[in-house]
């Protein structure tokens, strides 16, 4: 069909959410919660539980994803604050991103409503993924705070110690993720780089090993030299997440993770400024999920370690040059701004980390500082992930490829 740049399969309507410390605090005394019940390991089956976890990940300076018992848990939470409607899901978010750079795509959406009919870009050819008929909002409500705000109330005190977002959604279309292989792949015979959004909200076997089936079945109408980076996930069943690695392995070149997904992994919090605790985290990752190129985004640094690090380095600047777009101009933005952000300096530590695990690790590595935009007194922090793969993408595309 012609797109060099092929996505699926996730899209969403997030609810973003605008921080209003006065109404977190008020909701704290109505559902009257205190600061022993603090946990991120319990159920979200109602809406107190939901105020829990977000409350012990702010206050751990961890984001998160949830899964409420009902779609209308979530629409309720949202209620409380204002909100802006805006398109997610990495691929859909990346597909946008791309188009503001000037680049088409093609994409598979796991639905179909007012909203994407509203928000996508024509320059996304777009396969929905649902019938016409299938027009219901599952709104996927995202809290983001800046670090540094005191949340007091009842006998809870804290700052939180970074800006940070967490994900609350029962999205129907999200759990049964659909996959049209035929269909999609009729459209993808000439893309030279396929980017696989996570599948880490089906809760159910049956349907991730559908769903798997159908992506390697999709595979096959790759051309033999595209490069396919998956994005890895905090899955809400743990175990799916290694059951995905290990299937999809043969046909994936990088899996793409964060820093939470990274810690997730191996089990424990590390400093993502210490290189030898994050280059033992990398290899452990890239050993245990048999897939050859592992990358990992932070809020400091980029880098890639494996079979094809070594051509990533336009890519990773992409990623983090966009990224940084996104915390500072939101969704309003231009080709100048990302050029602008793409010249700023890296943060003083940040150089100095990919300058130390560089040394650490035999030139297998690729590393990217972020920039310095501690001068962002209103950063974005939601979809920065997002932003990332669809800035990163250009640079896999075979004529930017470069060591």
């Amino acid at each position: 069909m012609g797109e060099k740049i092929a996505m699926g399969f996730h899209t969403c309507v997030d609810y973003e959410l605008i921080w209003d410390t006065h109404v977190v605090e008020e909701q704290i005394k109505a559902f009257n919660i205190h600061a022993d019940e603090l946990k991120m390991d319990i159920e979200p089956d109602c809406e107190r539980s939901v105020w829990i976890i977000c409350l012990a990940h702010l206050q751990a300076g961890i984001g998160g994803e949830m899964v409420p018992d009902t779609s209308e848990i979530c629409e309720t939470f949202a209620d409380h604050f204002k909100y802006n409607i805006t398109l997610g899901g990495t691929a859909t978010r990346a597909a946008i991103v791309l188009d503001k750079l000037g680049y088409s795509s093609v994409l598979q959406t796991s639905c179909y409503n007012e909203h994407v009919k509203r928000l996508m870009p024509a320059r996304v050819k777009v396969l929905p993924g649902v019938d016409a008929d299938h027009a219901r909002i599952y709104p996927h409500v995202v809290l983001q705070c800046r670090g540094g705000v005191r949340i007091h109330a009842n006998d809870i005190d804290f700052i939180t110690p970074r800006e940070n977002r967490i994900m609350i959604s029962r999205d129907i279309d999200s759990l049964y993720i659909p996959v049209l292989d035929e269909k999609f792949g009729a459209m993808i015979t000439d893309a030279e780089v396929f980017l696989l959004g996570c599948l880490s909200e089906i809760l159910e076997r049956n349907v991730l090993e559908d769903r798997v089936e159908k992506i390697k079945a999709l595979w096959k109408h790759l051309p033999g030299d595209a490069l396919t980076v998956m994005e890895d996930g905090c899955y809400v069943v743990k175990e799916f997440r290694y059951y995905v690695h290990k299937q999809l392995a043969p046909v994936t070149d990088i899996l793409s993770m964060n820093e939470d997904e990274l810690q997730e992994y191996i089990g424990k919090r590390i400093d993502i400024l210490d290189p030898k605790a994050v280059l033992d985290a990398v290899e452990t990752v890239h050993k245990n999920s048999g897939i050859k190129t592992i990358l990992v985004h932070s809020a400091a640094w980029a880098l890639a370690y494996g079979e094809k690090a070594h051509i990533m380095k336009n890519s990773l600047n992409g990623g983090i040059a966009m990224a940084g777009t996104r915390f500072r101009m939101g969704d309003v933005f231009t080709p100048e701004d990302y050029n602008e952000t793409m010249q700023m300096p890296g943060r003083a530590e940040s150089v100095r980390f990919c300058e130390d695990i560089k040394e650490l690790s035999d030139n297998h590595i690729c590393c990217v500082p972020c920039k310095d935009l501690r001068y962002v007194e209103h950063p974005t922090v939601v979809g920065l992930g997002d932003s990332f793969a669809g800035g990163l993408l250009p640079g896999l595309l075979k004529e930017n490829r470069k060591e």
